[in-house]
């Protein structure tokens, strides 16, 4: 090979490559609006963004890649648990997880302070980032379809998406508030009370940590009946 060869081979190779990443680069910023819906970027969901680094949440949790795995992955956090969830644990943590052997700090997070939180985290939960945790898709696509279509979701994805995020079935969930089949046979709820307590725990335990869930009676009444129905199944062994 001759020196011009190789100087051409370099400059084109260079050029060509230069080229490309350009290109790229100015798909990226084209493409970044539609990903991340900017259109949605609202003054509450900057203030918490705000707040998330005020409380240096990065410090445990991960979020679109960038943080600490000590505590879950909070990319599709909305989606997992829910607003009043996050709400609950945020604000009452000592409380949330009393039980559990993941604990989190008392930060004194205000009422505020929570919600703008947690448009942040709903905001963060609807970028299109490729299904990123793969983990947590299945209750992205639970929680699109358990109020409008709920009859194209299995009923157990349908109840881990709504009650996954404190309870476990079957392995599966996040074992803070207890196994469900074990609460089902344990509890001496009728389905009307069972309902009514998802939606409004207060009303029929009056300073139970559970908070309400966000699911309409339709939903409530479908995991109502999944959760009587496990009366008759063996508790899944500890």
């Amino acid at each position: 090979m001759t020196g011009k060869t190789a100087r051409l081979i370099f400059w084109v190779g260079t050029l060509t490559s230069a080229a490309i990443f350009l290109w790229q680069t100015y798909d990226f910023h084209m493409q970044t609006p539609k990903f991340t819906h900017t259109d949605k970027l609202t003054e509450q969901v900057v203030a918490g963004k705000k707040v998330w680094h005020k409380y240096n949440c990065n410090d445990c949790h991960t979020i679109l890649g960038f943080g600490g795995y000590y505590a879950p992955d909070m990319t599709k956090a909305f989606y997992r648990l829910g607003e009043n969830n996050i709400a609950s644990i945020v604000q009452h943590p000592d409380v949330m997880y009393k039980n559990s052997f993941r604990k989190m700090p008392q930060l004194n997070v205000s009422e505020t302070e929570t919600r703008q939180l947690v448009s942040f985290l709903r905001w963060v939960g609807d970028i299109e980032n490729r299904h990123w945790p793969p983990q947590d898709e299945k209750f992205v696509q639970a929680y699109k379809l358990r109020e409008s279509q709920p009859q194209k979701l299995d009923k157990v994805h349908l109840v881990l998406q709504a009650c996954g995020g404190c309870h476990t079935f079957e392995n599966q969930g996040r074992n803070v508030g207890g196994d469900l089949t074990t609460i089902a046979n344990r509890i001496t709820y009728d389905r009307q009370t069972l309902i009514n307590y998802m939606i409004n725990p207060q009303s029929v335990r009056p300073g139970v940590a559970m908070p309400p869930q966000d699911v309409s009676p339709q939903t409530a009444a479908i995991i109502a009946d999944f959760i009587l129905s496990l009366k008759s199944t063996k508790e899944v062994s500890k």
